[in-house]
């Protein structure tokens, strides 16, 4: 992790109440929109982490505002004195004319006081009812006048916790649907250690599982991730987020799961006309089991090749230069620069030669062919875990692992959390909540 001030170039997260929004500094005076208000981030850099900002308004019309340095956020609760309460609710009638002020009265002070606790005094001494409603009403009417009127951010250092809540929040089928709980599992029954060499596939959850389990190796240490996906590139925006140092950042091999294979099967990057077009074909992973004393051939992958492997195979790189695939002579110009997926695939090809500490799958595909084409690259007595959005294609892996030899101490599960609202005289379970937190195959490896 870096320092524990802010800094231009990381990520940082700004909080409103409950509400946490990821965002990049990429210069001092950057603006960010939270909900309808715009907020200016000049100011904040080089203060400490977990600082509190007072939004100030930078002009009289619209929401524009910028932000200065303040000890802690107040509560409304806490600024305005509420003297007198009812016993019930009996007598409010919700007539719409319980408020003295009109609207345009309402924006006019908005505009003009200073403060959100000013604001709400206002529209409370105009209020026929407020000190005829139940304490309970009263706190829920601050409450929702607080939600409004807040004029307090935190800017958070990212962490896992923090960005799984908000991809999750946004749009959990685009990591598909995998919740903190079961990233806790992930971690937990994967076994991810600082020493190990550790296997994953992930295609398609914006590179948190990844994010997770560099977190979990640490820095400066001998670990090492190999991290395949099926692309062109792997999914970043979790570990770019996660602000680890270059050092950490390393350890982590992204590598395209058809280029490290071909390079683990055969060594090199020449391939005929022949294999090119057979690399192509949307088969699945698979070996066949013929040999062939001068050329061994990889195994079929249910994903399509890459564009860079497809460019490789033809004879150039993804940047168009010609690759020399022959012996130079003494005429011909030296061959460029090798890509750094190149290197890539070989240290990666070198790690699965050794055999990593455990596996984890998190696809989009049918696991079925990827699990048994990464299976061999696990050592004897190490642990798996692959995990789907839904359970049909696990309980198929199941079913076909329950007559390999090779697995023990097979088990299916499915994650239940359920938040809860504790408060005095009110603690229940929240009512409306995303149940779906997807289901995790796991088990070992005996030889």
């Amino acid at each position: 992790m870096t320092e524990d001030v802010i800094k231009i170039g990381e990520y940082i997260i700004i909080q409103k109440q409950n509400y946490k929004k990821l965002h990049k500094l990429n210069k001092p005076n950057s603006s960010v929109t939270l909900g309808r208000d715009g907020v200016n981030l000049s100011g904040i850099e080089g203060c400490p982490y977990f600082s509190v900002f007072r939004m100030i308004p930078s002009s009289k019309k619209g929401r524009e505002y910028r932000l200065e340095l303040t000890d802690e956020a107040v509560e409304l609760k806490d600024e305005i004195d509420i003297r007198a309460s009812g016993m019930d609710n009996r007598n409010i009638i919700d007539d719409g004319r319980s408020q003295k002020l009109s609207a345009a009265e309402i924006a006019e002070i908005t505009n003009d006081a200073s403060k959100a606790a000013d604001i709400v005094e206002t529209l409370i001494s105009n209020s026929n009812t407020f000190h005829n409603k139940t304490e309970f009403s009263q706190e829920k009417y601050l409450k929702k006048k607080e939600k409004k009127y807040f004029e307090y951010v935190q800017i958070l250092r990212p962490n896992l916790r923090f960005i799984s809540e908000i991809m999750y929040r946004l749009d959990p089928g685009k990591i598909q649907y995998i919740r903190m709980d079961t990233l806790s599992q992930i971690i937990t029954l994967s076994n991810i250690h600082s020493e190990g060499v550790h296997l994953l596939y992930d295609s398609g959850s914006n590179g948190l599982v990844a994010a997770a389990l560099l977190s979990a190796i640490g820095a400066n240490t001998n670990g090492k991730l190999v991290h395949m996906h099926p692309g062109n590139m792997s999914q970043k925006q979790a570990l770019l987020a996660m602000n680890f140092s270059e050092e950490q950042n390393n350890r982590c091999i992204s590598v395209n799961i058809y280029s490290v294979l071909r390079q683990y099967y055969q060594g090199c990057d020449t391939h005929d006309a022949k294999e090119a077009t057979e690399s192509t074909e949307p088969n699945p992973l698979k070996r066949k089991a013929e040999s062939d004393e001068h050329k061994s051939k990889i195994p079929k992958l249910d994903v399509e090749a890459s564009n860079d492997d497809k460019e490789e195979e033809n004879g150039e790189n993804k940047n168009g230069i010609e690759v020399d695939t022959v012996q130079n002579t003494e005429n011909d110009k030296p061959a460029p620069k090798k890509p750094k997926w190149h290197f890539d695939n070989i240290t990666a090809s070198e790690l699965l030669t050794q055999k990593v500490d455990s596996l984890v799958i998190a696809c989009k595909e049918d696991p079925l062919h990827i699990f048994n084409e990464l299976l061999p690259f696990v050592k004897a007595g190490r642990p798996f875990v692959v995990y789907y959005s839904v359970a049909e294609p696990l309980q198929n892996l199941y079913i076909e692992l329950k007559s390999n030899p090779r697995v023990v101490a097979l088990k299916l599960t499915c994650n239940w959390m359920r938040n809860y609202q504790v408060l005095p005289e009110r603690t229940h379970p929240e009512v409306m909540m995303n149940n779906q937190s997807g289901f995790l195959l796991t088990g070992y490896v005996l030889k």
